[in-house]
């Protein structure tokens, strides 16, 4: 049956959510069942008819606990990935309903866009009910796609035709060795969990490649597979790998030869076959490789335990680091405390020539500070999971690239990585029972990534938004993200940031202190120091960071947000003050 429009009005999560659970216990009953099995069958050890006869009935005993266990994984990834599908079609869902009665248009039960009998008879409404309908077709096609993918893989479990196994490396009994390119982080976490624990183990120490990047692997899984990656590893048959770290340094020493024996084979007359061109290139590959490595070692020295522990710092999770080929940048995301455990998460998203190597260290600094300015709020630190994720490529700042902060497509590319990230660690903790708040903290560029993002995760993925310093948000109206209305913030210095909406004529979205509805947070970064009063020129950074300054109400009212309250009073504020001698 096609799917219609009144269908999917009435669709919901929640059976899904039941099923899934329902699934996730029966995975766990038929594996110890057959490990309790594998154990039996262990035990018959001595001879004779009766004891053969035994061993027949439970072999082929474990035979059908096999095909069961595998058939009810297969079900509860298909469930996983449909209840995924479901909750991003109702978020499109919610937007285009919004959408309508804004524009006065109407949606009757097969998907038509009409304008209302009320609605003025205007060329511009039946543009916007044309684009409103080309829109309530792909959802409807979208519908109909996770319902027909749902119906095959039941089917083929229905009809006992669905396999486990994806390759030689498989070990576990009725899961797959590894998740599918395509499975969602729902998917990933539900596969994880139905992973015995030395199969885990093996995952992380002997294989972090395969899972380091995963969204929905708890944190400390990330954590452990992804510094086995940077320092090295011994593989499973025993050999050694060595790890980022080093094949970066050995990458400097090998580009610098190169660039060495370019260098001295440029001069005129030359017989060695080099050219002025051929030597340009070769230091531009020693630049790169060099700044690959600067960015490993800030990793690897940003996260050691001793270095956190001797500062009097939570400890930080390594949850990704990678390098992209094509832009030459090395991304990166670092938790400080655990998201696994944490009452409260946050993400800081940052913006405009932002690189590892120079903004790690300093947006963690950031995210410390944030981190232990909740127990203003009443927060105990230690429940608390700040998280920098610079693990998008922005936009470079570096003068001759400046153009690039005016293309929104750094955006658009980053967006749904940031996306995925917040549904995984959500899904995480919805696989383990936890409950979080979860805040997106967005600044620059990086509140047009983030902004862009809450418009693609699920409903309940993020409870909070902040955007601050921002050039648009990526909306013209907050009906478009994925976030309670009531939790939508913005935060704005008076003077001496001239990014502040500065994005709204080039497709970034609406200047987000001009959304209604939005609520606006105090913008004093007066406090701070290093805040310029006033500037004199016609577009100013002086305090497009001031937000984050040291001591500053600004950052106050994000630790509030974060920790589940609300801004800063005006008392609050001045006991803080005082209590800080001020």
């Amino acid at each position: 049956m096609a799917i219609t429009w009144a269908n999917i009005l009435e669709w919901e999560t929640r059976p899904l959510d039941e099923i899934a659970q329902t699934l996730f216990e029966a995975s766990q009953g038929l594996r110890e069942a057959y490990e309790k099995g594998q154990d039996h069958l262990n035990a018959l050890q001595s001879e004779g008819d009766a004891v053969t006869a035994m061993r027949a009935t439970t072999i082929s005993n474990l035979a059908s606990l096999e095909r069961a266990l595998t058939n009810v994984n297969g079900a509860l990834m298909a469930i996983e990935g449909a209840r995924d599908g479901v909750g991003h079609i109702l978020a499109q869902v919610n937007d285009i309903l919004a959408e309508a009665a804004t524009k006065q248009c109407e949606i009757d039960a097969g998907g038509s866009v009409q304008p209302m009998a009320s609605a003025p008879k205007t060329d511009l409404i039946l543009i916007d009910a044309f684009a409103l309908a080309t829109r309530v077709k792909e959802i409807i096609e979208y519908a109909d796609q996770v319902d027909t993918d749902l119906y095959h893989a039941l089917q083929d479990i229905n009809n006992d035709r669905y396999t486990d196994g994806d390759g030689e490396n498989n070990k576990v009994i009725g899961v797959p060795d590894l998740p599918q390119p395509n499975w969602s982080p729902s998917q990933v976490a539900a596969w994880w969990n139905s992973l015995p624990e030395d199969r885990k183990q093996l995952l992380m120490d002997h294989r972090p490649d395969d899972i380091r990047h995963l969204d929905g692997l708890p944190a400390y899984a990330r954590d452990r597979a992804n510094r086995f990656a940077l320092d090295g590893y011994f593989d499973e048959k025993g050999e050694y790998h060595k790890g980022a770290l080093a094949d970066a340094e050995q990458a400097v020493k090998d580009a610098q030869k190169k660039y060495d024996a370019a260098l001295k084979n440029v001069m005129p007359g030359a017989k060695s076959g080099y050219t002025n061109s051929q030597a340009l290139a070769a230091k531009d590959e020693l630049e790169r490789a060099l700044e690959k490595y600067q960015d490993l070692k800030v990793i690897k020295s940003r996260t050691e335990p001793i270095y956190r522990l001797t500062n009097g710092l939570a400890p930080a999770y390594l949850l990704d680091f990678n390098y992209d080929e094509k832009y030459h940048r090395t991304t990166a995301i670092v938790s400080a405390g655990n998201p696994d455990t944490a009452t409260r998460v946050s993400t800081l998203v940052p913006g405009i020539g932002t690189n590892v190597r120079d903004s790690l260290g300093q947006y963690m600094e950031i995210n410390d500070r944030l981190r232990e300015q909740t127990k203003h709020a009443g927060i105990n630190p230690n429940t608390v999971a700040t998280i920098s994720y610079l693990g998008y490529v922005a936009p470079r700042n570096d003068g001759a690239n400046i153009v690039q902060a005016a293309n929104i497509d750094y955006a658009k590319r980053g967006a749904p990585k940031v996306a995925q990230f917040e549904e995984g660690l959500r899904a995480n903790a919805a696989a383990n029972n936890h409950y979080f708040l979860n805040t997106l903290l967005t600044h620059s560029y990086g509140s047009t990534t983030g902004g862009k993002s809450a418009t693609l995760t699920a409903p309940g993925t993020i409870d909070r938004l902040i955007l601050t310093g921002s050039p648009g948000g990526a909306v013209d109206s907050i009906d478009e993200y994925s976030v309670p209305k009531e939790h939508i913030y913005v935060s704005a210095v008076p003077s001496g940031d001239s990014v502040e909406g500065l994005g709204a004529v080039i497709g970034y979205g609406k200047d987000p202190r001009k959304l209604e509805g939005i609520t606006h947070l105090s913008g004093d970064a007066t406090d701070s120091a290093k805040y310029a009063p006033y500037t004199n020129r016609l577009f100013s950074t002086a305090n497009h960071m001031s937000y984050f300054h040291e001591g500053t109400r600004t950052s106050q009212d994000f630790a509030n947000i974060v920790a589940g309250g609300n801004p800063t009073t005006d008392e609050e504020w001045a006991a803080i003050q005082a209590e800080r001698g001020k």
